[in-house]
């Protein structure tokens, strides 16, 4: 009889190769996985980097704009100026110092001296300061400024007496000179 001699075979590797395909098939997925979304997020930082490119553009060409509109508002405003420079002149032009410095002289007594005179043509404000030498004088200077014509709404607004000199400070308001024909301030104080 023949002797069989059977094999055995021992198999020392408890490893389970299905187990380690399966686990490899869910990496490959896994890995796949990954790779696409790195693929989106480089797509998405790609769209961003170009969204935030028009965006500085943007920025700058208002920036630009705003730069723009800055030189036309001060150019606006030296025109502004230069228009109400030109108004005042116009104004000014249309304004008589002679007639308003004659009608000031008219109104002065004697005694009564001008220190200081300030006027606004566009208000036609009058400020005078000044000394009279006695109380009586400065009450002339004040009741010819009621009289005249070219002034009206005189206000004594400070007076102070001081080694004998009375100073004062009056606020009165210049009206244009009366119409040719009507008697002027002078012509009316001689009649009264």
């Amino acid at each position: 009889m023949k002797k069989s001699t059977a094999a055995i075979s021992i198999n020392f590797a408890g490893t389970d190769y299905r187990l380690i395909t399966r686990v490899r098939a869910v990496l490959i997925v896994l890995l796949a996985v990954l790779l696409c979304t790195a693929g989106g997020l480089i797509m998405l930082t790609r769209t961003y980097g170009a969204k935030r490119a028009a965006v500085e553009k943007g920025i700058q060409e208002l920036l630009t704009s705003q730069q723009k509109l800055q030189s036309v508002v001060a150019e606006r405003q030296r025109i502004v100026q230069n228009l109400t420079t030109m108004s005042a002149l116009l104004e000014a032009k249309g304004f008589s110092w002679t007639r308003f410095l004659s009608a000031l002289e008219e109104v002065f007594p004697s005694g009564v001296a001008l220190a200081r005179l300030e006027f606004n043509p566009r208000e036609r404000n009058v400020v005078l300061e000044g000394k009279a030498a006695s109380p009586e004088a400065l009450s002339g200077l004040m009741i010819r400024l009621e009289r005249s014509p070219s002034f009206k709404n005189p206000l004594l607004k400070r007076q102070s007496m001081e080694k004998g000199i009375l100073s004062f400070h009056v606020g009165v308001i210049y009206q244009e000179p009366p119409a040719a024909g009507a008697p002027s301030g002078a012509a009316q104080r001689k009649d009264q």
